[in-house]
């Protein structure tokens, strides 16, 4: 769902420390962060169990965000172990404390860090995450860093994407791919790493890791749902203004307000198959 990486290089990246997320930081965001969690929820999932996710380990949680990833790896440790998440937005923090104080679940806390300068006393089993390396500058240095926190033998499991393998809609929908590079564009020019799932393999060995293994996941459907076309839009919504800032496409030509409905009169008319940009996780262990 985005045009040739070729075309257009990225912003230059800040330094380490600094993610590039280019969706902003609102309440809205996070409760498309938390339809997102449910629709990707089975194979990140698949890939915690692959990797050896059990009753009673410490995991440590990169990039909480609205603190799904966290919620997920607390059902795998059990109330026997523990779950610390870490995100650099406060807002992002508060918003997951609340959820799970919300849910009764007593074995997360969440932490508003640099991600370079979090410690903690006590060694972690595994250090997990999802759709977060995409948007660090350098993220060999923050895992290096985050696996000194880690006991010889712990798991790292991240979920990321490869916008370089395009959806593909039969029949086609020119509003839907439209819609699809401008954000793939916003994401590049914001300096995100948007063939991440295909590097982590080898951002796993220069941070240390070994004996890597991945599996590959899309979403995908026959017609498509009305809250599939929503969630699609608050993606767009979320990066709009990036998508103006970079100059890639204006408010008027993407009439956000109208997006949804426009999307859903095509999806009528084409009642598509479709497979969406894949998604690769991948886990390793620490020598």
């Amino acid at each position: 769902m985005t045009s040739d990486p070729s075309k257009t290089p990225p912003s230059p990246a800040p330094g380490p420390n600094i993610s590039c997320y280019a969706l902003g930081s609102s309440d809205r965001e996070r409760r498309r962060l938390e339809y997102q969690a449910a629709v990707l929820r089975e194979p990140l999932e698949a890939a915690f169990r692959a990797a050896g996710l059990a009753p009673g380990m410490r995991v440590l949680d990169l990039g909480s965000g609205a603190g799904d990833v966290a919620m997920l790896a607390a059902e795998f440790v059990g109330p026997t172990g523990s779950v610390v998440g870490l995100d650099r937005d406060p807002g992002s923090v508060a918003w997951a404390t609340g959820r799970v104080a919300e849910a009764g679940i007593t074995n997360i806390r969440f932490q508003a860090v640099e991600f370079l300068q979090f410690t903690d006393a006590q060694p972690f089993d595994a250090l997990v995450g999802r759709f977060i390396l995409l948007y660090l500058p350098d993220p060999v240095a923050i895992l290096r860093h985050l696996a000194t926190q880690l006991r010889s033998g712990a798991v790292i499991v991240f979920m990321e994407p490869d916008f370089d393998v395009p959806s593909r809609l039969v029949p086609e929908m020119p509003e839907f791919r439209r819609c699809g590079e401008w954000v793939g564009e916003a994401l590049r020019r914001s300096g995100a790493r948007v063939d991440m799932g295909m590097r982590l393999y080898h951002t796993y060995r220069d941070a240390g890791f070994v004996d890597a293994e991945m599996l590959v996941s899309h979403m995908s459907g026959c017609g498509i749902r009305r809250e599939m076309i929503d969630y699609f839009v608050e993606t767009i919504r979320s990066i709009l203004p990036r998508i103006e800032q970079y100059g890639i496409a204006t408010r008027e030509e993407i009439q956000i307000e109208t997006l949804a409905d426009r999307i859903e009169a095509a999806a009528r008319v084409t009642d598509p198959q479709w497979v969406a940009t894949r998604n690769i996780s991948a886990w390793a262990k620490k020598p």
